[in-house]
Parts: C-alpha cells; sequence; structure tokens
C-alpha cells in the first residue's frame, strides 16, 4: 500500500460546518474569560448572543474554550488591594539587605463560616484561574502568628478581625517580651 498511496483522501482541515464565533469573536470572548474567569457556560452563552448576536450551544463554546487551551480549575483568591509594583520593590528590597536569620514575619489569617464566591474558574493551561474577592464574610476568628528561621515565636487567636492594638499588643506582649529572640538582640 505504500508503495503505490492510499486511496482514502488526507484530512481537510477547513471540512465540516464552519465556526460560529470567528477569530474576533473568540479573541473578545477569551479576554472575557481573563477578566471573568469564574463565569458559567451559561452566562458566556448569554454574552455571545448579547454583543454578537450568536446563538451558540454550551457544548460547542465548551469546545472552542477547551481547544483554546482554557481548562476549568479552582479560582485563586487575590485580594483587590493588592500593589504589584509596591510587593516587587518590597523583594528587591529585602533581597538586596537582608539574610534570612534577620527576618521575622508576622502574618494574620482568617477564617470565617461562609463561602460566598465560586470556587472554580477557567484559564490558560498551566495558569492560575483568580477572581478579585472580599475576604470578610460572617463570624470571623483570626491568628496572628510570628515564625523565624528557626520556627514558630508567637501565636494568637482573636475573635473577629485583629485590629491595630491588638497587633500592637501582640507584638509587645508576645513576640518582644517572652520570646526567645529578644534574648538574642533580635
Amino acid at each position: 500500500m505504500n508503495t503505490f498511496g492510499s486511496v482514502i483522501p488526507a484530512h481537510n482541515p477547513l471540512q465540516g460546518r464552519p465556526s460560529i464565533l470567528n477569530a474576533e469573536q473568540r479573541n473578545e470572548l477569551f479576554n472575557l474569560l481573563d477578566q471573568a474567569p469564574e463565569m458559567f457556560l451559561d452566562e458566556l452563552q448569554d454574552w455571545v448572543a448579547l454583543h454578537h448576536d450568536a446563538a451558540i450551544t454550551r457544548s460547542a463554546l465548551h469546545y472552542i474554550i477547551q481547544d483554546a487551551g482554557l481548562t476549568f480549575k479552582m479560582l485563586h483568591k487575590a485580594a483587590s488591594e493588592r500593589d504589584e509594583v509596591a510587593r516587587e520593590e518590597f523583594r528587591t528590597y529585602i533581597w538586596e539587605h537582608l539574610v534570612a536569620e534577620q527576618v521575622i514575619t508576622v502574618d494574620e489569617s482568617s477564617k470565617d463560616d461562609r463561602t460566598i464566591f465560586q470556587r472554580f474558574g477557567r484559564a490558560l493551561h498551566g495558569h492560575r484561574a483568580s477572581i478579585d474577592a472580599d475576604f470578610v464574610r460572617g463570624d470571623r476568628y483570626s491568628i496572628v502568628a510570628a515564625l523565624s528561621v528557626d520556627g514558630y515565636l508567637a501565636t494568637q487567636v482573636v475573635p473577629g478581625s485583629v485590629d491595630g492594638d491588638e497587633f500592637f499588643e501582640f507584638i509587645v506582649e508576645d513576640l518582644v517580651c517572652n520570646s526567645p529572640c529578644s534574648a538574642n538582640n533580635y
């Protein structure tokens, strides 16, 4: 058979039904998913109908999104107040001026009883699907912890959110006065 070739013609990539969305419409769809990765297929279907006057099934929409390399995954929450430029300047300063033994990190983390944001969204394969979300919802418990290269130095659990006075008290009373690092003149 290899001597004479095949009687079956090669696959024609233009064969089949024409796509419902043209390249520009697909690009706008992907830009929308980049801005709002939490949108469901039915919401995207409505958006296509309203903005491009095109009727498309959810399955066809799913295949278009899947063919573009976008996958459905758990959303990563990013604080809407975050300033990426300031974060990068801080990282550069730390990298150039400090060693690990000089650093004690203190952070507050919270837990509440409700989850009101969508947990899954779409993004390119290998990239996170992020959504801006408000973090304060319902009853809240906060934990404040100080960590060094030697481990935890102090922790404190607070009902509600930690305010400035409680944070200051944690630093002075729990970290500075009761920590073994204070004897080492950190």
